[in-house]
């Protein structure tokens, strides 16, 4: 099975293992990521990240999973080890065309940091 959002009005109900965690707004709803901790790193971009990130993602193996315009979702399957890390919000950026990097959340994993 495979990490998916949500909306947060949805049953809470997850398979046994997984978690869900609030991911922020996705085309013009609130939404929760739903991911096993010890097998997947998702990052979520606020804005689009620009074909430098996708690369590096995609060189990194993280697949691309959703996307609603602007904001992209990118998962990594790890080896079942990965210690889980929760959910990381980046500090708001200047969006790219601001000259900045995007901004872009991660959750789950232990991988490098991007």
């Amino acid at each position: 099975m495979k990490p998916f959002l949500r909306p947060t009005s949805r049953a809470r109900l997850a398979p046994v293992g997984w978690v869900s965690e609030r991911a922020g707004e996705w085309a013009g709803r609130e939404v929760e990521v739903v991911y096993d901790p010890r097998r997947h790193e998702v990052v979520l971009f606020r804005n689009d990240p620009g074909d430098t990130a996708r690369s590096d993602l995609a060189e990194a193996g993280y697949r691309r999973y959703a996307s609603n315009g602007h904001q992209e979702m990118w998962v990594r399957d790890t080896a079942p080890e990965t210690a889980a890390v929760g959910l990381q919000t980046s500090t708001p950026s200047p969006t790219k065309a601001q000259g900045g990097r995007p901004d872009l959340s991660v959750v789950g994993g232990g991988g490098r940091g991007l």
